[in-house]
């Protein structure tokens, strides 16, 4: 593991000068932020003191928000091949790795909607890494998708036994495979693996012990399902049929706007990385569609990338977001938001995603004017954690996953598991 340096902007006071800022909503000028003990403490035309770090010409933003990742994936083969053979130790060992890239990567604040045997939750805390909230385990169906993590329930005894045990275990929300997943073998994505009033259960249950509940969500049934049973984040919102032609009613479109449920969308991939299956860009154009309708209804739509799950989507793609939400048709500004602000407020976390006073100094610099140039976003220059300055570790620009350790497959190894979602 890397470790930070030490940085006049720390435990110490500190002016940090830019040319250009984004606080989480809007652009300010003077780009200026003065840092205290970790905390924001001032910002813009309130800074009146001599500037301590000027950076010049580069963009301030607040760390970025990734709302679904898993950090127990390393992205080579199918998902059970990932983890299968591995003890608890070694996957602790790969999700500290894991989450340290993303925190290199700009993303300060990230969610694991699933690990294995709760490995991540001895993650939280460590100020080397971003700030993590871990699902454990996520509740699925016998068999069901992604059931070899341990979170299988066969009946609502089961289902009310496995929220309490994420309760009692410290978890920080409950993941509920609401249907199957893309590329799963037990379950087709679009078919609901629990009833509404099984969803409702689990809702009620986690509500009940303060855990608010992620549902992973490809089917149109479990969507509507999904919005009836009061869950806090739905993932992925593909709007998938059986015959795999999105063509979602447009009153659930509708429903799923004014619910006011956050929509973690699965965007974000490597510009260097493997390109996407056949399927998946055949997909692509209708899924997105639906998604601006939806955005354009009013529907909160934050960034879950999904991190992990293939070669092209490593732990630091969060910056590539931007180009996913601009093309659903946010501007620069509103896609900045939803990376950061919006992906905080998805998580219950205020205090992240801004650039206001009160909130921590999570905080990165990237070359260039994302209002401009949306790339900008992944030139990363530095990254703050909580006022500290974080190392970066130069990475080669091919073969990215492996640059971090994991294991190498022969090609059609992987060939056909660039295409699932978790």
């Amino acid at each position: 593991m890397t470790a930070e340096v030490r940085s006049p902007v720390g435990s110490l006071r500190a002016v940090v000068e830019a040319r250009r800022l984004f606080d989480g909503r809007s652009f300010v000028e003077p780009a200026r932020v003065v840092i205290q003990a970790g905390l924001v403490e001032a910002v813009g035309a309130d800074v009146t003191e001599p500037t301590t770090v000027d950076l010049g010409d580069v963009t301030l933003l607040p760390g970025l928000v990734d709302c679904h990742q898993h950090l127990v994936f390393d992205g080579v083969g199918t998902f059970e091949e990932q983890v299968s053979g591995r003890t608890d130790e070694e996957l602790g060992a790969r999700a500290r790795m894991l989450a340290r890239r993303a925190l290199e990567g700009g993303v300060t604040t990230l969610r694991d909607l699933g690990d294995r045997n709760f490995v991540t939750l001895g993650l939280r805390g460590d100020s080397d890494l971003p700030t993590i909230l871990c699902a454990g385990p996520p509740i699925t169906a016998v068999q069901g998708h992604c059931w070899f993590l341990g979170g299988e329930c066969a009946d609502r005894d089961a289902l009310l036994a496995a929220v309490r045990e994420r309760a009692e275990r410290g978890c920080d929300v409950v993941k509920v495979m609401a249907t199957g997943g893309v590329g799963s073998p037990t379950t087709p994505a679009w078919r609901s693996q629990f009833s509404a009033e099984d969803l409702r259960v689990i809702v009620e249950e986690a509500h009940r012990l303060g855990l608010p509940v992620a549902a992973h969500c490809h089917g149109e049934q479990g969507i509507s399902d999904s919005i009836d049973a009061g869950v806090d984040t739905i993932e992925h919102f593909t709007f998938l049929n059986e015959a795999l032609d999105p063509k979602p009613d447009p009153k659930l479109l509708e429903r799923l706007a004014r619910s006011g449920i956050a929509l973690s969308a699965t965007f974000g991939e490597c510009s260097d990385g493997p390109p996407p299956p056949p399927m998946i860009v055949a997909l692509r154009p209708a899924v997105q569609a639906a998604q601006a309708v939806v955005r354009q209804l009013g529907g909160k739509i934050v960034v879950g990338t999904d991190a992990g799950i293939t070669t092209a989507k490593p732990h630091d793609v969060a910056p590539h977001a931007i180009h996913d939400l601009i093309s659903i048709g946010m501007s620069p500004v509103e896609a900045l938001a939803a990376m950061t602000s919006g992906g905080a407020d998805a998580l219950g976390l205020p205090g992240k995603g801004r650039l206001t006073p009160g909130a921590d100094a999570d905080m990165i610099a990237v070359d260039g004017d994302p209002r401009s140039d949306p790339a900008a976003v992944a030139r990363i220059a530095r990254v703050w954690r909580a006022g500290v300055l974080v190392n970066l570790t130069p990475k080669p620009p091919r073969d990215r996953m492996k640059a971090v350790g994991t294991r190498s497959m022969p090609p059609g190894r992987r060939r056909g598991h660039r295409d699932g979602s978790v």
